[in-house]
């Protein structure tokens, strides 16, 4: 499993996480095999203006990511993380990746309702 968290930083598990996928500065993918992380990358964003949304869902797909953990996300992003198999979960508690994944790993973070998506996507 590939998980991913948009970050501020290329801080590693350390990261603050940032609050909106398609503007964070980075992606901190995260590698789990059967509850034990087994690697940690960071990779730059490369942007999603030219390409709408749909750029910055391939951007994250083309990491490997079957999961993606937000504290916010568009209705139109989600549709379409949803329609490639990518699951996006909820979490708007944890300030840095690794109590986000910890929460993750310990089953506490909830699949991202699509009636609270942002607003302006």
């Amino acid at each position: 499993m590939v998980i991913v968290f948009p970050t501020m930083k290329d801080e590693g598990l350390g990261a603050k996480r940032g609050a909106h996928f398609g503007k964070a500065t980075f992606y901190t993918a995260v590698t789990v095999e059967e509850g034990v992380v087994k690697e940690v990358k960071v990779h730059k964003n490369p942007g999603h203006v030219t390409g709408g949304c749909a750029n910055a869902v391939a951007n994250i797909q083309a990491l490997g990511a079957d999961t993606l953990v937000v504290s916010g996300i568009g209705g139109e992003p989600l549709k379409k993380f949803l329609a490639v198999n990518v699951a996006v979960y909820f979490d708007d508690k944890n300030e840095t990746v690794e109590d986000a994944l910890r929460d993750f790993l310990a089953g506490k973070t909830v699949k991202i309702d699509p009636n609270h998506t942002c607003a302006h996507h």
